[in-house]
């Protein structure tokens, strides 16, 4: 019903399905494919299992029948990637894939790509395509991956310079969950920072610093409003507006 209601609009509806961080509820009620064994004690995956694989290959093809959308989002921020250092399977994973690490990445950041690259083949062998926000090029991405640039610009630069294309949502201006007032005892509490509609306004979606030939990878940009402290409507729609429009 949403979708429908969604396209008779004209809008696309992209699910995200967050992986292989920002999962302890996943793991809360299947600690097996965490790396811990344990409920509420990791937070990502265990991408030394290969039931891991299986689990999230099961329930994106649940969310591709859902979705019709040419992509479909995988996250892939803020993974700590250390309990991975401490797991024996994750560890022989890195070792039987030849995952080194070198001045840049770690071999546990190499990991991630990894399990980025299969999850990215699997959505390809189903016509899709995957996005992700910019860590997801730490490490090692194929080029059909697009990359929404939320730690300000810096990571949609460098993904536009490595071939990528970029959908720029820099927390800097374009997270309207931040105060819009610096007044904030007469706002709704949130979760901090402070983007007035100026800065919003005077954001330039192309970075200057690109080349046309970068430039033509930035596709286009993306306003986050995550409602965690958002109790009511009538604050959503206090926290968008006029900075949406």
């Amino acid at each position: 019903e949403v979708v429908e209601y969604a396209r008779a609009l004209h809008i696309e509806v992209i699910p995200e399905i967050e992986m292989p961080g920002h999962s302890e509820e996943v793991l809360a009620v299947f600690p097996e494919l965490s790396c811990s064994g344990k409920p509420y004690v990791n937070s990502d995956f265990c991408i030394g299992n290969e039931q891991t694989f299986e689990f999230l290959e099961n329930v994106l093809s649940e969310v591709i029948g859902l979705f019709p959308s040419k992509y479909i989002h995988i996250g892939g921020d803020e993974s700590p990637r250390t309990r991975w250092r401490e797991c024996p399977e994750c560890q022989s994973l890195i070792r039987r894939a030849g995952l080194k690490a070198d001045t840049r990445h770690s071999a546990e950041d190499k990991l991630q790509g990894y399990f980025n690259t299969r999850i990215e083949e699997f959505l390809a062998r189903h016509g899709r395509r995957l996005i992700g926000w910019d860590e997801i090029v730490d490490g090692g991405m194929s080029p059909d991956a697009t990359v929404m640039s939320w730690r300000g610009t810096a990571g949609g630069i460098r993904a536009a310079d490595e071939g990528f294309d970029v959908i720029m949502s820099p927390n800097s201006s374009l997270y309207f969950d931040y105060y819009q007032s610096a007044n904030i005892d007469t706002e709704p509490p949130t979760i901090g920072g402070y983007i007035p509609l100026k800065k919003v306004y005077d954001t330039e979606p192309v970075p200057e610093e690109l080349t046309p030939e970068q430039a033509r990878h930035i596709i286009g940009v993306q306003a986050n409003v995550w409602t965690t402290y958002m109790r009511t409507d009538t604050i959503l729609e206090h926290m968008l507006l006029p900075r949406l429009a």
